[in-house]
């Protein structure tokens, strides 16, 4: 019998820790794996902020996956645009969709649509280095910025404006971001929550290391850190030590002498939404009304008051969710941004004829966790995936169907990713910095395939 061939569609780290599962398993499976762009690692290169290096070590163990002879790379292949699903699927036993969420959500509000209300998935893709993103119209030539979310992508976002510039300088941050911010003007930030300190969604980390950055003068809004008994008695509940770890970080930063004048200011306001974007051709201000929390302490919900408040400001960039893209003959739901299933599996699927669906990440679950959130989730996946296949939900399909698939576009193997990734280090290495991204999908495939012997030949898949 054939072995079963499976297919990823998605690099990031849902889809390495499907196939780390996978290949670990005892079904004798081989794997694919599909990206759009040239370079693998998803989030973990494009979402992950150049001063966390530490972070991004996780891709010692993709790398070391990628050299299993049962794994291959089809990078610069994006499906539904170069090779269509409903192809992959009447050749591979079973697909994983593991793609992400790559939309932000916008502000709904009046004005999100002016020049410079953009979204936090714009804003670090571009300092990233993520080819889609390096012509973002960004200025940041006014001196105050607001940043509306309170989660740890907010917390990246507010960091890298507030950053010193020679800190900047020593990390893989795409070359024109570090300019840009170089010639920034951006001295105040504000972020901006809808709820209060208990309901933020930090990990205590990365709020400790946003409120201790040096010269940023840290203002906490004061009133949103008084409690009432019932907010006290929750966070003396051992299930709620990190909240109550935030809120201690909030609470010691509060009390710092702020008077003192530094070269930034960090404004953390709690319990206010942004109910419009002021400015005649691009932002110039936010119009934000306070809210009060009601509903129980463990769920309360921010319901709008009268007060109405304006912060002036040159940009806005929301950091209120991301959302995963439908694709063609899929089903989605609309309303979480997700491919609805149950366990991994992709809900409605017939499991005969063409290969079943299955999908990992936060094309599964919503953009919710850290990078080891994947492992779990895609190992449920994997798991509901072997399962059906051991009880013979889905077939194997005979070698005789495995005719190979054409791209209709250069494919870039785990080889040729290699070459651009060192081509990346060594220019780093020369301005003493992890590396220096390459931005341009043209110049990663020239250098992948410089290196390439003989002659270019047409690129097939499976």
């Amino acid at each position: 019998m054939s072995e079963p061939h499976i297919a990823i569609i998605g690099s990031g780290p849902s889809g390495f820790f499907a196939a780390e599962a996978l290949l670990k398993s005892d079904a004798g499976v081989r794997v694919d794996m599909f990206d759009r762009l040239p370079t693998p690692y998803g989030l973990v290169r494009s979402g992950v902020a150049p001063d966390h290096q530490q972070i991004k070590q996780v891709v010692k163990v993709f790398d070391a996956l990628a050299s299993n002879i049962k794994f291959a790379f089809f990078g610069n292949v994006e499906v539904g645009s170069n090779i269509s699903l409903d192809l992959l699927r009447s050749r591979y036993d079973a697909i994983i969709l593991a793609y992400g969420a790559s939309a932000g959500t916008p502000l709904p509000v009046p004005g999100s649509h002016l020049s410079q209300s953009i979204t936090a998935t714009d804003f670090v893709g571009w300092y990233n280095g993520h080819p889609d993103f390096t012509r973002l119209d960004l200025s940041l030539d006014n001196d105050s910025a607001v940043v509306i979310g309170h989660g740890n992508v907010a917390i990246d976002v507010a960091r890298i404006l507030l950053s010193d510039h020679a800190r900047l300088a020593k990390t893989d941050i795409a070359d024109h971001a570090l300019e840009a911010l170089r010639r920034s003007r951006v001295r105040r930030v504000h972020m901006v929550g809808r709820r209060g300190p208990i309901q933020a969604s930090f990990t205590t980390a990365e709020l400790r290391e946003l409120l201790g950055m040096p010269d940023v003068r840290i203002v906490v809004d004061r009133e949103a850190l008084r409690l009432d008994e019932q907010e006290h008695a929750f966070l003396e509940l051992p299930i709620n030590a990190a909240i109550k770890r935030n809120v201690d970080v909030i609470n010691a930063a509060a009390a710092r002498d702020c008077s003192r004048e530094k070269a930034k200011e960090l404004h953390l306001t709690f319990l206010a939404s942004p109910v419009a974007i002021e400015g005649s051709d691009r932002v110039s201000a936010v119009q934000f009304v306070r809210n009060q929390l009601e509903g129980p302490v463990n769920d309360r919900k921010a319901v709008p008051g009268t007060w109405h408040f304006s912060v002036l400001a040159g940009l806005t960039i929301a950091s209120i969710g991301f959302r995963g893209r439908p694709l063609e003959n899929v089903p989605f739901d609309t309303r979480r941004g997700i491919i609805p299933n149950v366990e991994g599996r992709v809900m409605g699927e017939a499991l005969h004829g063409a290969a079943p669906l299955y999908v990992a990440g936060w094309i599964k679950r919503g953009a919710t966790g850290i990078i080891g959130t994947n492992r779990a989730d895609a190992g449920e996946t994997v798991r509901k995936l072997l399962s059906d296949f051991r009880e013979g939900r889905w077939p194997v399909k005979d070698d005789r169907q495995r005719v190979n698939v054409p791209l209709m576009s250069p494919r870039i193997d785990f080889a040729d990713w290699r070459r651009i990734d060192d081509a990346e280090c060594r220019a780093g290495r020369e301005s003493g910095r992890p590396r220096r991204k390459m931005v341009s999908i043209d110049a990663m495939l020239e250098v992948a395939v410089r290196g390439r012997e003989g002659a270019a030949t047409p690129e097939t898949a499976a």
